[in-house]
């Protein structure tokens, strides 16, 4: 499977306090939303899985990928590490 591997990785505190976990790119951004994601009704969270989509079958730019990820977290609240 084709991974889109990202320039930064995403560090999100997700498992808990002070439980890091570090996504390098759009296919573990994309088994993560479906996975583990806290919640499944936010819009960002619906961008985010349709771009993740795109952009593992060549139709997106890999960054935009990231960028709804990262608003995806933020809509549900989940601390994202600069």
């Amino acid at each position: 499977m084709i991974e889109k591997w990202w320039q930064e990785p995403v560090v999100l505190e997700l498992d808990g306090i002070g439980k890091y976990r570090t996504i390098r790119n759009t296919r573990e951004a994309a088994e993560c939303l479906l996975d583990t994601w806290p919640v499944h009704d936010g819009n960002a969270y619906k961008a985010a899985i349709r771009m993740c989509g795109h952009v593992l079958r060549g139709e997106q730019p890999v960054d935009y990928a990231r960028q709804d990820f990262i608003a995806a977290a933020v809509e549900a609240f989940i601390h994202v590490r600069a």
